[in-house]
């Protein structure tokens, strides 16, 4: 899998790397579809829902790899095989896991994940979005705004999560977009970054959906978020991680190419230093999320040993080990600030990458 990964990197990804740089949402769109051609939005679904049942960490070398030449594409992947799929895995019921995940897992579908709003973030459990029982008692309107929903642009499923009545916590619901009325969309963000990512606000006026569409229970939205989120977090630290691996290897060979005095900028003092401490970060931080990925995995199979279901031991075995997912996001993010992405993005514009192994 992760040989298929490479592969597809150097045809499909490489060749394309500026075009990322020009709101090319269309190209991130396909690129999606012929990954999940390819098998690699199905790694972490189990086999009886047409993915590949492979392990958490097989899930994060692909990450890694697919992650690791653009932030636009590695939002899209992590949005949608993330906080996009793990909601309906960890909490659907079986109606809902054979009804989406084939469809998620083949990229036919893909999915967006609706949680923040103007005035709930980090507090994502004060969101104001509403979700009304319709007089029938067979359905319900959800009412309200999110903010930054990732794939919105070209999504098909969403997830999200609305507040009944007066409710303590949150409640989640998944539908298909074709199927509802009263969902628009804000025209894309402009950002300064993941430029090619599709980030739009998503309005909600009355929009009916079955009772059947709420994933797990009454009040649990704000746990189903929150636990989705760590696999999320650990996700990031090792995306990040693997584009700061490219980009040491992109400065060392830029090191040896450019001449100061007559000789390559790599033998002097001060820049090996500069690699010598990019290439520490970098494998403490690869070190940190693989190790933490086995842990979870190895929990996993020990909490199905001891009888557990499937869907319960993956939920249990990333929850045990959320503060390291949250380290691991805060380590790996800093490690690739640290890493000269500018130096990477002139290299680039220069056709630098063209001769990068």
């Amino acid at each position: 899998m992760l040989n298929a990964t490479e592969e597809f990197s150097k045809i499909e990804i490489k060749p394309n790397i500026m075009r990322f740089e020009e709101k090319d949402y269309a190209l991130v769109e396909s690129l999606m579809r012929k990954a999940g051609q390819l098998g690699l939005l199905a790694v972490s679904i189990p086999e009886k829902y047409h993915g590949l049942g492979m392990g958490f960490n097989t899930g994060m070398l692909i990450c890694e790899e697919i992650s690791s030449l653009t932030g636009s594409l590695a939002t899209a992947f992590g949005a949608h095989t993330g906080i996009g799929t793990l909601p309906i895995l960890l909490y659907g019921n079986e109606e809902q896991k054979n009804y989406y995940l084939p469809k998620i897992s083949s990229g036919e579908w893909i999915s967006c994940y609706n949680l923040t709003e103007p005035d709930a973030g980090s507090d994502a459990n004060s969101g104001k979005t509403k979700a009304v029982l319709t007089s029938d008692g067979e359905h319900y309107e959800i009412t309200g705004q999110k903010i930054w929903i990732s794939n919105a642009g070209f999504a098909h499923v969403f997830i999200v999560f609305a507040r009944i009545e007066d409710d303590k916590n949150i409640t989640g619901f998944v539908f298909e977009k074709d199927k509802v009325e009263g969902l628009t969309l804000n025209p894309e963000e402009a950002k300064l970054g993941i430029r090619s990512s599709s980030t739009r606000q998503v309005f909600y006026n009355k929009v009916k959906v079955p009772k059947s569409a709420m994933l797990g229970k009454r009040g649990e939205g704000f746990k189903i978020a929150m636990n989705s989120l760590n696999v999320g977090r650990i996700k990031l630290g090792i995306a990040v991680t693997g584009a700061s691996k490219k980009v040491i290897n992109y400065a060392i060979g830029y090191a040896n190419e450019r001449k100061q005095f007559k000789t390559p900028i790599s033998s002097f003092g001060a820049i090996q230093f500069k690699l010598a401490e990019m290439a520490t970060k970098t494998y403490v931080a690869d070190a940190g999320n693989y190790r933490c990925g086995q842990n979870i995995e190895d929990n996993i199979k020990r909490l199905e040993s001891e009888g557990l279901a499937l869907q319960d031991a993956k939920l249990q075995g990333v929850e045990e080990y959320a503060i390291e997912c949250a380290i691991l996001k805060v380590f790996s993010s800093e490690v690739v600030q640290y890493t000269p992405t500018k130096l990477f993005k002139y290299m680039v514009e220069w056709g630098f990458l063209q001769n990068l192994r």
